[in-house]
């Protein structure tokens, strides 16, 4: 075959083809027939430890699948960025003998770049092959740039995917939730693994709005899109805005950074990242529950009865009636010194599901502490009868006796009551007026209830 036919024969195979082993695997043969090479090869690197084979030709010689990365710095004779390596004209470094890594008399190393770091081509001659002449070595150069070019192609495509496996990894592995739409159309660009497992995977996300996906059914951006919050008045990106979020299918708990950013062609994004705060919630619950409930009756407690009385009187309308009513057992001493703590503790929880059993104090009777309890009555139509009513229902269950591990208790109840507006303004002042109507019920004998005008108010 002619010198000339080869190249053309290469530029026709390698030319608008598809870059894949068996079209590198043709030319290296080609190359190896025009030149009575052994074996030729393409060698690319791991960018840490070793060169590894790629495609290979060989005529039963076998070269090795993987060299170290040292054999980067080739000494030798250098001929067109060409490394022509002979037995008789090497001389080994210190590091490497590269004839013996490749098991070899005669070898030539072609770097795939301007440097073999990236990766080179290798070609190897029997014991007897001779030196290539100038015209020789000009066909070799035209012949091996060209698949060189094909190669590093597949090299830089290599390197693309590579980065993008790499940069998904990174993205599914910081157990963070992304997602990034249009900061206009809303329409989703991009989205990570964790964030589309629990939807459904990827693929669910492709091609739609943000909202289509995260709520099914709506017809439009979210009420709470923080957008708003992350431009300036430019429309330019400005400052990461947070918020707590809570899926509404499972009750998981995210934070959320919402910021914009633009997109790799040029348009404005909404990137929202989200972490899993689920556990973290859940113990700030518990702890808030701690502050707020009492531990033996599951009743709110005193701090929550201050706060949740202050809250309705600041948004009590003037058509509106609110009621505080104070509890304190008569005999409670006595059943803790006749039957102990145990039952003393057991009756209170009694007690506590006992009042919260009553339609009127469902949700709004707390534990003040000991053995006092508190409740807040309010609303539209609300009247002292009705508070006169549920006192007369409560003194009827204390008339009865409690069974506390099949043993009877008897006791009674006492019972103050104010009224805001007539009695006092604050709840501060309501809890002391409640507190002595209370006491003033206590001392005309069990089972009694007084309200606040029946006390002198006494406030320093």
């Amino acid at each position: 075959m002619d010198k000339d036919e080869d190249i053309n024969q290469l530029t026709d195979l390698l030319i608008d083809n598809e870059i894949d082993e068996r079209t590198i695997e043709i030319a290296l043969s080609i190359i190896c027939h025009r030149f009575s090479f052994t074996s030729g090869a393409v060698y690319e690197t791991d960018d840490i430890r070793f060169f590894y084979k790629k495609e290979t030709y060989s005529n039963g010689f076998n070269l090795p699948d993987r060299v170290s990365y040292t054999i980067s710095k080739i000494p030798g004779k250098v001929d067109q960025s060409m490394h022509f390596i002979t037995r008789v004209t090497y001389k080994p470094s210190t590091e490497i003998n590269i004839l013996d890594v490749f098991h070899t008399e005669n070898l030539i190393i072609v770097p795939l770049t301007n440097t073999e770091s990236q990766g080179f081509l290798v070609f190897t001659g029997n014991n007897e092959s001779r030196e290539l002449n100038s015209q020789e070595k000009r066909h070799l150069f035209i012949m091996t740039g060209l698949i060189s070019r094909y190669i590093i192609t597949r090299i830089g495509e290599n390197k693309v995917k590579l980065m993008q496996a790499t940069y998904e990894s990174i993205m599914d592995s910081t157990g963070i939730d992304i997602y990034v739409n249009d900061f206009y159309t809303h329409d989703i660009l991009y989205v990570n693994k964790s964030m589309a497992i629990p939807y459904g995977g990827k693929e669910v996300f492709e091609g739609r709005k943000c909202w289509e996906v995260l709520f099914p059914g709506q017809t439009g951006p979210c009420d709470f899109c923080p957008q708003k919050h992350i431009i300036d008045g430019n429309e330019k990106p400005s400052s990461v805005y947070t918020w707590d979020y809570q899926r509404a299918f499972d009750g998981s708990w995210f934070r959320v950074f919402s910021s914009a950013f633009y997109w790799t062609d040029g348009r404005l994004a909404h990137v929202v990242s989200s972490a899993n705060i689920t556990d973290n919630k859940q113990k700030e619950e518990l702890i808030q529950y701690m502050a707020n409930y009492d531990e033996l009756t599951s009743l709110p407690n005193h701090r929550k009865l201050l706060r949740d009385g202050e809250q309705i009187i600041e948004h009590i309308e003037e058509y509106e009636k609110m009621f505080l009513l104070f509890f304190d057992i008569d005999g409670f001493k006595a059943i803790n010194d006749t039957y102990g703590h145990d039952a003393g503790d057991n009756f209170l929880i009694e007690l506590s599901q006992f009042f919260k059993g009553i339609p009127m104090l469902k949700d709004c009777v707390y534990r003040k502490g000991g053995d006092e309890f508190v409740a807040i009555i309010h609303g539209k139509g609300m009247t002292r009868m009705n508070i006169t009513n549920l006192s007369r229902f409560i003194h009827n269950r204390f008339e009865k006796t409690w069974l506390l591990n099949k043993t009877k208790v008897k006791c009674d109840v006492s019972i103050g009551v104010a009224c805001y507006g007539e009695d006092a303004t604050t709840m501060k002042e309501l809890l002391y007026i409640s507190d002595m109507a209370m006491y003033q019920a206590k001392r005309k004998g069990p089972g009694n209830t007084c309200y606040g005008i029946d006390v002198v108010k006494n406030f320093d």
